[in-house]
């Protein structure tokens, strides 16, 4: 889909958007188009107080407009970024319900509050991966493809709503490329396949460093190696750079595993494992960030770590019992091969603490089924040893719209996990909740004095339809929130 920026002509025709404050208070677009007052009196007969995201579609009223979307715009004094991008997205639904190819978003906001309005409405009208489809039923609303192409948005100064918009559209594209790879099926997208969509960023300006599996062994990053042992599909470590100022990095690293059978400790029927191929969303989030922060040419210096590998049972896979060495020297008693996720993250984070000396460490990984039947499907949870951090990351959510909840490093984890024969192990399954024991785990592996913070975001990796600014798919979710966090 094409946005571009105009200013309102003269007379609006085809299928037009048009606002309404709360209360239907009039907006001068909406005006224009209601000469003679039926419109009013027919949202008036419908109970449209115009509230906030509040829509309405009219079908052919009468020539020059084909149809009549009306938003409800709320209070003028909340109409703030956040809400505006809502306000976008909100439109999508009955623009393709209009079945127009072109259509109107005529609200004349100014350039920054325009170019606000069309990335939420980007975001929302992301199409969820149709390549491996072969046939349409015609008759299934649910397999009626959308047509909506292009959209033209209103705004006094379109000139300067275009330069603003093109920095978000840039962020879209980041969140546009996790959502895909989230989407892929396990059998197209291994660790080699992942690694290979790294390599498409160096076009932008990134520096790809990827380590193979002899790497990785080499290098003494023993957890990952033995995670990926069991799969055909050998494992590997990538490193992305983006080099946008002369400052240490901040540094994000992301869980990227393929697919998650469990291992030898596999999971049962009844844990939904086709949607295993969505356990690489840590890694979505953090090369979806890449592409965002490189694409809009940010003024910072961000470095991505993604821990790939396939956790498969097989004659060579890691067993229960089996004890490991850390990258950092920890030796770990694998306790669940299904607990793999931190097992992955620990090296890479001490990986990128050692080699890449950053000014802040960030992980996320879709890491417990606890943290989801915490916190439910709304927030990610948020575990850090910085308060500074922890503030800023809260603020950054709520802006984005990918909002965390604080959850605590609970120090009785340190007993959970001890190991008899190791010392540590991987996991506990004792009273205290598996997130905060995994939390507790990692933070074994962040050097003392680094501002570091978890993001469990189990639950968070596909939307419902209720999703504010994404379709019923998977989500990108932590795109957004990266690329706020690296400013520039």
């Amino acid at each position: 889909m094409q946005i571009v920026f105009t200013r309102r002509p003269p007379l609006l025709c085809g299928t037009v958007a048009v606002g309404l404050w709360e209360g239907r208070r009039l907006t001068p677009a909406f005006t224009a188009i209601d000469l003679d007052g039926r419109l009013r009196k027919s949202l008036k007969r419908l109970g449209f107080e115009a509230e906030a995201e509040e829509t309405e579609l009219f079908l052919a009223p009468e020539p020059p407009l084909d149809s009549v979307v009306v938003l409800g715009l709320g209070k003028p004094r909340k109409l703030n970024a956040a809400r505006l991008r809502r306000l976008g997205a909100a439109l999508v639904e009955d623009l393709d319900g209009s079945l127009a190819t072109t259509a109107t978003v005529a609200l004349d906001l100014p350039p920054e509050q325009a170019a606000e309005l069309a990335y939420g409405l980007r975001l929302k009208a992301y199409r969820p991966m149709q390549k491996y489809r072969t046939r349409y039923d015609p008759d299934d609303d649910d397999d009626v493809q959308p047509v909506l192409e292009e959209v033209i948005v209103t705004t006094p100064d379109p000139e300067a709503a275009t330069a603003l918009f093109a920095i978000r559209e840039q962020v879209a594209e980041g969140v546009f490329l996790a959502r895909d790879l989230t989407d892929e099926p396990g059998n197209a997208l291994g660790p080699q396949e992942f690694a290979a969509q790294a390599r498409r960023l160096e076009i932008l300006g990134v520096e790809v460093t990827i380590l193979d599996a002899a790497a990785i062994k080499a290098q003494g990053l023993n957890l990952l190696a033995a995670v990926g042992q069991g799969s055909a599909r050998p494992p590997c470590l990538v490193l992305l750079r983006w080099p946008g100022a002369k400052e240490r990095p901040l540094v994000l690293v992301g869980k990227g595993i393929t697919f998650d059978s469990g291992g030898i400790s596999i999971k049962f029927d009844d844990e939904d494992m086709d949607a295993m191929k969505a356990d690489m969303g840590g890694a979505a989030a953090v090369i979806g960030a890449i592409r965002a922060i490189a694409g809009r040419k940010a003024k910072a210096h961000v470095c991505g770590v993604l821990a790939l590998a396939e956790n498969m049972p097989s004659g060579g896979a890691q067993r229960p019992g089996d004890v490991v060495t850390s990258y950092a020297g920890l030796t770990v008693e694998v306790i669940d091969t299904d607990a793999e996720g931190r097992l992955v993250l620990a090296d890479a984070l001490a990986w990128a603490a050692a080699t890449l000396k950053p000014r802040t460490l960030v992980d996320i990984a879709t890491l417990t089924g606890a943290v989801e039947e915490v916190l439910g499907d709304f927030h990610a949870g948020l575990y850090t040893n910085d308060d500074a951090l922890a503030k800023r990351l809260f603020k950054l959510g709520q802006e984005q719209d990918e909002p965390l909840w604080r959850l605590p490093l609970t120090e009785s984890c340190d007993e959970d996990v001890k190991s008899d024969i190791a010392d540590v192990k991987n996991c506990a399954w004792g009273e205290v909740p598996d997130n905060d024991d995994a939390a507790r785990f990692l933070g074994r592996f962040v050097p003392e004095g680094l501002a570091w913070a978890h993001i469990d975001m189990a639950g968070k990796e596909f939307a419902d339809e209720d999703d504010p600014l994404c379709p019923e798919t998977t989500t990108g979710f932590g795109v957004r929130l990266f690329d706020a966090l690296a400013g520039g």
